[in-house]
């Protein structure tokens, strides 16, 4: 078997949802499986997470070898992907938040999808908006995209309990309920997290207990998000938890070493590059996935340089 020499690239691609949602984490359950027959016609080797990780770390690992992860840990995982998956025979890893395990409950990007989707909203926004910026307007749509996304990078360092309030004082500002009929936009209960992590190739790892941006965090909250989300998973699938997604792609040194002493042995990143050997196994790069990209010269891109540039904000 053809192995790659140390410093070859393999690729981590990481999706959010599979659904026709057209929203920024959406990839069409068709254009999933497009992906999924063109890596399979190339002859890439799709290899669980762990297995690439270490095949990383020995150089023994296979050419062109290519992981499939998933974030944020939503229904579609288990009701789109996970049947392509297996139609192909691929693994995957599901990353999933502890704190959803609680309910039902939106994801916070979510809840600011809803609100500045709405098209009855006050004329202009004054609250959470970044520093310098005193109001926005919000009467077009692309005035309320742009409001949108400058509420948006607000959200990412804040600590729980501030990301809670804004979220209720935006939902009061725009006149929406607190919560949303949309049912198949949410996580995966325990049930179905069980169903998942019992399908043949599907491994489901920790994405921390609420998704917090960790180097933002004081050192007692980034060690709590880091343990209460392996132990919660653990509890609900009675198996270990061995791969971590870090929020956001965000880690810093303390991050990495409250990781490896949970007892994590693969942790991934976001950063639109390959991971290679030079990379420590606790912050393996990503490939971010979205709509209408072509997969065929993203994946040609980093096999053969490497590297590509990371795109601005990416979320995971």
């Amino acid at each position: 078997m053809d192995t790659t020499p140390r410093g070859q690239a393999a690729v981590i691609l990481m999706y959010h949802r599979i659904a026709d949602d057209g929203t920024d984490l959406c990839v069409s359950p068709a254009e999933f499986r497009e992906h999924l027959a063109f890596l399979d016609d190339a002859g890439y080797r799709v290899l669980p997470l762990q297995t690439l990780a270490a095949g990383l770390k020995s150089g023994a690992l296979p050419e062109r070898s290519v992981a499939i992860t998933f974030d944020d840990g939503y229904l579609d995982a288990l009701t789109h992907a996970a049947p392509v998956l297996q139609e192909f025979g691929f693994p995957a890893t599901f990353f999933a938040i502890s704190s959803t395990l609680d309910g039902p409950g939106e994801f916070w990007w979510e809840t600011l999808e809803r609100v500045f989707a709405h098209s009855d909203l006050p004329p202009s926004i004054d609250k959470a908006l970044p520093d310098g910026v005193g109001e926005m307007p919000t009467r077009t749509r692309q005035e309320r995209r742009a409001a949108f996304d400058a509420v948006r990078a607000t959200f990412y360092p804040l600590p729980l309990e501030v990301r809670q309030a804004r979220i209720r004082e935006l939902l009061q500002w725009s006149g929406l309920p607190s919560s949303t009929n949309a049912t198949h936009v949410r996580a995966l209960n325990p049930d179905e997290l069980r169903v998942l992590s019992r399908l043949p190739g599907m491994e489901i790892g920790a994405h921390t207990e609420n998704h917090l941006l960790l180097p933002a965090q004081p050192a007692t909250t980034k060690q709590r998000e880091i343990v209460l989300g392996k132990r919660r998973l653990e509890a609900v699938l009675e198996q270990e938890v061995a791969t971590l997604s870090y929020p956001h792609g965000g880690f810093d040194q303390e991050t990495v070493e409250f990781t490896a002493q949970a007892g994590f042995t693969v942790a991934v990143t976001t950063g639109n590059l390959a991971a290679s050997a030079e990379h420590h196994s606790l912050v393996l790069p990503r490939l971010g996935i979205r709509s209408g990209d072509d997969l065929r010269l993203r994946l040609e891109a980093l096999f053969s340089a490497g590297a590509l540039a990371p795109r601005p904000s990416e979320h995971a």
